[in-house]
């Protein structure tokens, strides 16, 4: 459907104007000479625009009888007053600007003065265009009548590099780029009666048109910026799309990153190892080498390993004195090759045949239940911020003609920051000259084991202070039910489900964590006691209440905890650090090998969980 110039008066009005820059300045009759327009092609809503300079085109009635000098389209602010005005034979229009002598207006003179505010913009009403040809499936307007009615001052126009361009927060501007001959994109501009619009009416309009627009723009890119989605911002800006449409948008982009699986997270912080390289990097080696610095072939033979620290480090920025396993290591499998050794080994594979081949990553996971539940992210460099939303909008029944009541959609944000976490895992000397791949994966699932323990302690109760994470158990906003025994009743299990779902955050993804005792209980308890048939609180395929339940002597006794885990962020910063300890039990032979990752937790909502205690 074909653009009118019916519409494009209908539509803009008085929205319209472009930039330029100030001239020559006279102090002493505060006056400013400067160039207001040119025929230089700028992109509207309905095509490309070019305003025609032909003498007859211009209608300079107001800008003649003493038009307005406005700070950024401001009626309320106006700063001077235009003296004279012109169209040049270089098919450009100029004007004499005089200040008055407010005090707004010596400020604004001065910077204009001082080189600080050097960009002017003119307000103009369309009252004739020409469709005058298509290019690159753009129409192409000439303006043939247009009226300029006042001059601004502003802060930031559009395209400052050739000194002619649009005012930044234009109601026509790149938000409203589509050009209407796609009819996907059209859509039917508000008709406005075509009688003349005094200038004050047209000027209120504008502002409070060009105050929402500057709103809209700076609430988007500013979370777009502030939430790593700076070019996701821009095109929302260029659609048009409202604040709280932009807001869900961005939502769902943070979430799918946060839902990514984690190895693809991982590859985040990768050095670029092959999977033949980041398979064979051995754990004992990098042991051996940093038990015996003086051994120059243990040194030797752990070459690659210390090359690939080197760049972990590098890749994360950390200046440390442990070595740093790579992102690269921590998500792959070990090398699982048969049996054997080819012409010219030393070593081979080992002589296993039967290897636990899982990489230390899954390891972790499968030890640490706060892991198997929450949503890891991994791989991470930096403090992280995280949006949530904290409120929405709501629905209203309204009589006729009145309006909804305004409600927002509201984004909260979550802050990561890492804490270090720090276990070990001795193993003797015998043990460390072993070259099995089975030693290999004995040893990683060790160091991995003693680290998911003090982890998922930390999930649960982590007391926010000396160093440590903040756990569910301590989180402000958490559900809570009290028990009447020492362990809970079918009851007071269902009560916890309860309370997270009257705040809307049941899912299919909500579990209950208890330790084995609570297990013991419920294999022993029914559900209603003198009850045949009731059936026990624990039950079949390892539920209590329909949900799925997970054990761990992590929890205190007593304790249940319940919720939709998915709103559990368990966030790790990539490469595992290590330190091995060769002296502290030297008399025994063995030595102690210490590893350092950094993790924190955060609730995306509180209320998605519910801690159950005796009383």
């Amino acid at each position: 459907m074909k653009t009118t110039i019916e519409q494009i008066r209908a539509r803009d009005g008085a929205r319209a104007f472009r930039a330029a820059e100030v001239g020559a300045i006279n102090e002493e009759k505060r006056t400013v000479e400067l160039a207001f327009s040119s025929e230089v092609e700028v992109s509207r809503w309905y095509g490309l625009e070019v305003l025609s300079h032909d003498p007859a085109a211009v209608v300079l009635t107001r800008l003649k009888d003493g038009a307005p000098l406005l700070l950024e389209h401001d009626c309320d602010d106006q700063i001077g007053v235009v003296e004279s005005v012109s169209i040049d034979a270089d098919r450009r229009g100029r004007a004499v600007v005089r200040f008055g002598k407010s005090a707004l207006a010596e400020e604004i003179f001065q910077d204009v003065k001082d080189g600080i505010r050097r960009h002017v913009s003119v307000g103009y009403i369309v009252h004739d265009a020409k469709l005058t040809e298509e290019r690159d499936g753009m129409d192409v307007w000439t303006i043939t009548s247009w009226e300029p009615f006042e001059i601004s001052i502003v802060a930031v126009p559009a395209d400052v590099s050739v000194g002619i361009g649009r005012k930044l927060e234009s109601p026509q501007e790149e938000t409203r780029n589509a050009p209407l001959n796609n009819p996907e994109n059209f859509k039917e501009p508000e008709i406005m009666e075509t009688k003349e619009i005094s200038q004050v009416d047209n000027a209120t309009e504008l502002r409070k048109a060009t105050d929402a627009e500057r709103a809209r723009t700076r609430s988007i890119l500013e979370m777009g910026e502030k939430y790593g989605a700076a070019e996701l911002a821009r095109d929302a800006v260029k659609e048009g799309m409202d604040v709280a449409a932009f807001q869900r948008q961005l939502l769902d982009h943070v979430n799918g990153k946060i839902q990514r699986p984690l190895a693809e997270q991982m590859n985040d912080a990768t050095v670029g190892l092959s999977d033949k390289e980041a398979r064979s990097f051995s754990f004992m080696k990098v042991i051996r080498a940093l038990a015996e610095p003086t051994d120059s072939r243990a040194q030797k033979d752990a070459a690659f390993e210390f090359e690939a620290s080197r760049a972990a480090a590098d890749k994360l920025g950390k200046d440390s004195d442990k070595f740093v396993i790579p992102v690269d290591v921590l998500t792959r499998a070990l090398n699982t090759g048969k049996t054997g050794t080819a012409a010219g080994d030393t070593g081979g594979y080992g002589i296993a045949t039967t290897l636990m081949a899982e990489s230390f990553i899954d390891i972790l996971r499968n030890r640490a239940t706060i892991m198997q539940l929450g949503t890891v992210m991994g791989g991470l460099v930096g403090n992280i911020d995280i949006p949530k939303q904290v409120a929405a909008a709501q629905g209203y029944w309204i009589g006729e003609d009145a309006d909804a009541t305004e409600s927002n959609l509201e984004l909260g944000q979550l802050s990561l920051t890492p804490k270090t976490v720090a276990a070990f895992s001795e193993i003797t000397r015998k043990l460390m000259v072993q070259s099995s791949v089975d030693v290999e994966a004995l040893v990683r699932a060790d160091l991995a084991k003693a680290l998911a323990l003090t982890i998922d302690r930390a999930g649960y109760y982590g007391s926010g202070s000396d160093h440590q994470p903040l756990g569910i158990a301590n989180q402000s906003g958490v559900n809570a039910v009290t028990f009447a025994g020492a362990q809970p009743t079918f009851a007071e299990l269902v009560q916890m489900e309860t309370e997270v779902a009257l705040q809307n955050a049941d899912v299919s993804s909500m579990a209950y964590v208890g330790n084995a005792a609570f297990r013991g209980h419920g294999k022993t308890t029914l559900k209603f006691p003198g009850v045949n048939g009731s059936g026990t609180i624990w039950e079949p395929g390892n539920t209590v209440n329909g949900y799925r339940t997970e054990v761990t002597n992590q929890i205190n006794t007593g304790d249940v905890f319940m919720g939709n885990f998915a709103d559990l962020l368990v966030a790790m910063w990539g490469g595992l650090e290590l330190l091995v300890d060769p002296y502290s039990n030297s008399k025994k032979g063995r030595l102690r090998v210490v590893v350092f990752q950094d993790v924190d937790f955060a609730l995306r909502r509180t209320q998605s969980f519910c801690v159950g205690r005796p009383d």
